[in-house]
């Protein structure tokens, strides 16, 4: 990280630490706070410099990490040597996926998640019923509340939410281009499709002893029933049950698929007759050819011929959360 980010970070934090009475709260846990300072153009930066001031007067004992670059949240967190508790990712759903994967691949087994929403969509702590506001998202992370839930594993890395191929994962990468208007741009290239013809991914899925094999809109495995900040594309699924909720739909018009996205919003779209829906604990998805694909939102281009083998972690990981979610 530059001298001079890390000298803001550093003074920011040393003024707010004078103000305010401290207050003492009775808990042993030790936590480590990771933050991505760029997450939502600089939000989740001001986010932690809040959280940080809070945990310092209320005496908990903390270690904060500020990530320089794409991928090192998860590096910071697997090769973290000291003792520590609860993990909490500051950040968006990026952030929150790389922490997941370097509690995974960690030394020190039992560290707990706990989310501190910062990002764009925050589709991890929506589906895990944690607050924005962010007095009540400390309640959460403080508190004793907690919960075991699954993960996704592609290709051996560790997936929260959804992983997927086609027209959102599109929309996503020419989105991450506009990394301080991406929920804007997310709308204005989803709209877009009143313009062109819906893009296909050609793609080969084997679920169990089932193998389909087509040109597809959109296929996503989910953990949870919701994504993209608004879409509850899977409603069947839970994070909690054991196996994935998998929903592939083939090519519609354009129009029909406007009436899709804007439809699943309210999760009343499973009437769309070029929808499949599948519970599984496997699959495997070939590229038949170059398509766009995610995980947890972080979107790249997949070439011709990759494979993606995509399997269940049972109550792999405990997260910090309100009480009965």
């Amino acid at each position: 990280m530059p001298d001079l980010l890390w000298c803001y970070h550093i003074f920011a934090y040393s003024i707010q630490a004078g103000r305010g009475t401290e207050v003492l709260v009775d808990t042993d846990e030790r936590y480590l706070i990771v933050v991505n300072p760029v997450g939502r153009g600089g939000h989740a930066q001001r986010q932690a410099i809040w959280l940080l001031n809070k945990l310092r007067k209320m005496g908990i004992e903390h270690n904060a990490l500020f990530t320089e670059k794409i991928g090192h949240a998860q590096d910071l967190v697997a090769n973290w040597a000291e003792a520590v508790d609860v993990v909490v990712a500051v950040g968006g759903d990026g952030t929150v996926n790389e922490v997941i994967n370097g509690i995974m691949n960690s030394s020190q087994p039992g560290r707990k998640l706990a989310v501190f929403p910062s990002g764009t969509a925050d589709d991890f702590a929506r589906n895990m019923g944690i607050p924005r506001d962010r007095e009540k998202a400390l309640e959460v992370l403080l508190g004793e509340e907690e919960k075991a839930i699954d993960l996704l594993r592609v290709n051996g890395r560790f997936v929260g939410v959804t992983a997927g191929v086609g027209v959102d994962a599109e929309i996503a990468y020419r989105s991450y281009q506009s990394k301080h208007l991406r929920l804007l741009a997310y709308w204005y290239h989803g709209l877009s499709m009143l313009f062109e013809p819906p893009p296909r991914s050609r793609l080969a899925i084997t679920v169990g002893d089932e193998k389909i094999e087509g040109d597809f809109l959109l296929v996503v495995a989910g953990n949870a029933g919701s994504y993209g900040r608004y879409m509850k594309m899977m409603p069947r699924a839970l994070m909690d049950d054991g196996v994935m909720n998998l929903v592939t739909f083939t090519m519609m018009n354009r129009l029909k698929a406007l009436l899709l996205f804007g439809m699943s919003t309210t999760g009343k779209h499973t009437w769309v007759r070029q929808m499949d829906e599948y519970d599984a604990r496997e699959i495997v998805i070939e590229c038949l050819e170059k398509v766009y694909t995610q995980s947890d939102g972080e979107a790249r281009i997949a070439g011709k011929g990759e494979v993606f083998n995509i399997s269940v972690a049972p109550r792999a990981l405990s997260v910090k959360t309100q009480k009965g979610v």
